[in-house]
């Protein structure tokens, strides 16, 4: 039954998402997580710092690999966001962050992996993830990757801060790199084929 709420909840927070106002979805987060938590009586522990650390190194060098190729610029110069920093430092970890690592690595995570082990709970939480983001851009089969990668972090650090980190840093460094790009104008420096 506990399974079935969460769900439910999960669910009616994925609809105000796509129909409420924007300028609420930075407190719908972590109060939709609170909820997850009470109902579900499960906190997620708030462990693997040092997971975190390594987690946000790799990203960081990621997108330092990518700046230096030029289709990698292009790519992030392709995406523009109204007020990046903000939208990195604030909006990304409170109207996004919070919630899916709290829903899917944390409470969800948990009560699947108490009943049927780690593998269905990694299997199941990264499906759920990879559908969760169906509306927005399609890109199912990407974000379900991104959801066994997020759940074998948790699984190693037994909690949800390094895959909060690397889902922040993966989302937040992004934003900041896209509009460093085109600011900079350098999207299609170095790149021998100029039209």
């Amino acid at each position: 039954m506990t399974l079935v709420a969460v769900l439910l909840i999960m669910a009616a927070v994925r609809v105000w998402n796509h129909r409420g106002p924007a300028r609420a979805q930075p407190y719908t987060g972590p109060l939709a997580a609170a909820l997850l938590v009470a109902v579900s009586g499960r906190v997620p522990p708030l462990t693997g710092w040092g997971y975190a650390l390594g987690a946000a190194g790799a990203m960081t060098a990621g997108y330092g690999i990518v700046l230096l190729v030029p289709a990698g610029r292009r790519a992030l110069a392709a995406r523009s966001y109204d007020h990046p920093v903000r939208k990195a430092l604030i909006g990304v970890p409170l109207s996004t962050v919070v919630f899916e690592e709290v829903a899917f690595r944390g409470v969800l995570w948990a009560l699947i992996a108490d009943g049927h082990g780690v593998v269905w709970a990694t299997a199941i939480t990264a499906v759920l993830f990879g559908i969760w983001h169906l509306p927005d851009r399609g890109e199912v089969a990407f974000t379900t990757l991104a959801g066994v990668l997020l759940s074998l972090l948790r699984a190693a650090s037994g909690g949800i801060i390094a895959p909060f980190v690397l889902h922040w840093t993966a989302n937040g460094l992004g934003i900041l790199a896209s509009a460093w790009v085109r600011r900079s104008g350098r999207a299609d420096s170095g790149d021998t084929d100029k039209s």
